[in-house]
């Protein structure tokens, strides 16, 4: 992206806390948000109160991170973290995802076992008792299949050799608690 071009304009804006800045980002992009939120059968209260937290998220990342996008757009980057946010809330309310994609191509799984096995319940319980920021990067990584520029992205992380490092010391930690058992 140029640096000339008005999103790197915006983002200097936004890295200085510019409130007018910030209001031209949500009026620009509020209503193909929620019509985006729309293909997540989300009720337009949900995509709305998810559009607000996922603007405050950038708001956060570009004045306390002095987040700098380089490879993707400002709309790219707040897209990207209200569909997090979108799975999240969906994951949360424990309802199916009825998504239809015309871009990628999916291969249907069947689990051959009702009730998951001593290992996933061991697996479950040890993801319980570590910390909270361990847990959303391995689910990020693991469960979302995001690359670490992405989970950079979508956390307060610096840079990806943090990302990974914090990675290691998670898996670490986790294979730990699977020996003491």
């Amino acid at each position: 992206m140029s640096r000339n071009s008005p999103d790197a304009e915006l983002q200097d804006l936004l890295r200085s806390d510019n409130k007018k800045a910030l209001e031209t980002i949500y009026v620009q992009y509020k209503n193909e948000f929620l019509n985006y939120a729309k293909k997540y059968n989300l009720d337009a209260y949900n995509a709305t109160d998810i559009y607000q937290d996922a603007i405050i998220a950038m708001h956060h990342n570009f004045v306390n991170s002095k987040l700098v996008l380089t490879s993707s757009s400002i709309k790219t980057y707040l897209f990207g973290i209200g569909k997090f946010k979108i799975l999240k809330k969906l994951k949360e309310a424990n309802r199916l995802l009825n998504v239809e994609t015309k871009e990628e191509e999916y291969t249907e799984i069947t689990i051959d076992e009702a009730t998951p096995s001593e290992r996933s319940i061991l697996l479950s319980a040890h993801l319980d008792t570590i910390s909270e920021s361990c847990r959303t990067v391995l689910e990020l990584f693991y469960y979302r299949n995001l690359t670490v520029e992405e989970i950079v992205q979508l956390t307060d992380y610096k840079d990806g050799n943090t990302v990974r490092s914090h990675k290691s010391r998670c898996l670490k930690r986790l294979k730990s608690l699977f020996k003491k058992v």
